[in-house]
């Protein structure tokens, strides 16, 4: 009986990093209506640059750069979602606030 050794492509770091994570991100916008909302969209690390870039040109579908997780209308996310989000993904509402905090502690004194 002759064996055959089946070995896959190889993969991509992208590739790899598109399998392994994502990137939660909570947007909060206005619909066609003008109507504020809020949505946690699940976005692929191969994404981002180009949700990046369609959030800073100003109107785009939130769906073609990601999953929406949980969606909701007004300005503010409910606590329980929140919490929810929180508990189920990991989700860090502070993490803008630590990250700043964080790389102002680093930054040596005198320095501007």
């Amino acid at each position: 009986m002759t064996s055959v050794r089946i070995s896959p492509p190889p993969i991509s770091p992208q590739a790899l990093a598109d399998l392994l994570c994502t990137i939660i991100v909570l947007c909060r916008g206005a619909d066609a209506d003008k109507k504020p909302f809020w949505a946690y969209l699940c976005i692929k690390p191969s994404m981002a640059q180009a949700f990046r870039e369609a959030r800073d040109s100003g109107s785009f579908d939130l769906e073609d750069y990601g999953s929406i997780l949980e969606s909701g209308n007004g300005h503010e996310v409910p606590p329980d979602v929140m919490l929810r989000m929180e508990t189920q993904y990991g989700v860090n509402h502070h993490y803008e606030e630590e990250l700043l905090k964080a790389a102002a502690a680093m930054k040596p004194q005198g320095a501007n």
